[in-house]
């Protein structure tokens, strides 16, 4: 037996972050992780089933950072 979450509730959650990015044109995310820190995202995102690619707000230089979905708290769009 598994406390995860079903994989079709990941896929919803995936497609509505996705839908609510490309519907407001967005290119920056604002998250608060399960840590307490907060993190700003920038660029064109990449959703995936659990976790968000982006680029961070320090690096000019093209890399990029994944952050699975379980560790943030909030997500601000």
């Amino acid at each position: 037996m598994t406390d995860s979450k079903p994989m079709i509730l990941d896929q919803v959650l995936a497609d509505l972050i996705g839908d609510e990015i490309a519907n407001r044109h967005a290119n920056e995310l604002r998250a608060v992780l399960s840590t307490g820190n907060e993190i700003t995202m920038h660029g064109k995102f990449t959703i995936g089933r659990d976790f968000i690619i982006y680029r961070t707000a320090k690096d000019v230089n093209g890399r990029w950072a994944m952050t699975p979905f379980s560790h943030i708290v909030q997500l601000i769009i």
